[in-house]
C-alpha cells in the first residue's frame, strides 16, 4: 500500500488528463506548488496520525484485525479520492488522509505481526520480504502512469520536483 500510493500519486499530478482536470495550468507556480504540497502532505500527516494509532488498534483488536481495518481504511479512502471531479480537489485530500491513516497503521503493524507469526529461523527475511514489497508497489506506482504521459521525461521532471 505505502510503496504503491506514494509513488502513484507523484506521477498522477504529472498527469496531462490530471492537470487539466483540475486546472493547473491556470494557477500561478505558487499556487500550484502549494496544492501539489499539500496533495503530498496530508498523506503524511495520516501517515503519522495512522502508526500511532496502530498502538491501540494493535494492542485492543489484535494484529490480525488492525489489518484488516487499515485495508479497509484504505479502500474507503482510494474510494473517496475517485469523486474527485470538475477541478474540486476535497475528495483528493480526504481519500489521501484516509490512505495515509491505513498506510501508517499498517507499516507500523504489520512487522509486528510478521515477527510474532514467522519461526524465529525466517523471521527477519520475511521483515525484509516485506520491505521488498513496498519497494517493488513502489515501483509499480510510478511506472504505471508513464504510459499516459506525453513524454517520458516530462513527467519523470515533474515527479520529481
Amino acid at each position: 500500500m505505502i510503496g504503491y500510493d506514494s509513488a502513484f500519486i507523484g506521477t498522477s499530478l504529472a498527469l496531462p488528463s490530471f492537470v487539466k482536470e483540475f486546472g493547473f495550468k491556470q494557477m500561478s507556480a505558487h499556487e500550484l506548488a502549494f496544492v501539489k504540497e499539500n496533495i503530498v502532505s496530508v498523506y503524511q500527516a495520516g501517515a503519522f496520525f495512522g502508526a500511532l494509532s496502530a498502538y491501540i488498534s494493535a494492542h485492543y483488536l489484535g494484529r490480525q484485525k488492525s489489518l484488516w481495518v487499515y485495508c479497509v481504511v484504505f479502500l474507503v479512502g482510494a474510494g473517496v479520492m475517485l469523486k474527485a471531479a470538475n477541478g474540486d480537489l476535497g475528495p483528493i485530500y480526504a481519500g489521501r488522509v484516509l490512505t495515509g491513516l491505513a498506510v501508517g497503521g499498517a507499516s507500523m503493524v504489520v512487522p509486528i505481526y510478521i515477527s510474532e507469526i514467522a519461526p524465529p529461523a525466517v523471521r527477519g527475511r520475511l521483515v525484509g520480504i516485506y520491505e521488498l514489497g513496498w519497494q517493488i508497489g513502489g515501483l509499480v506506482g510510478f511506472w504505471i502512469n508513464v504510459r499516459d504521459c506525453e513524454g517520458l521525461t516530462q513527467c519523470t521532471m515533474l515527479t520529481l520536483f
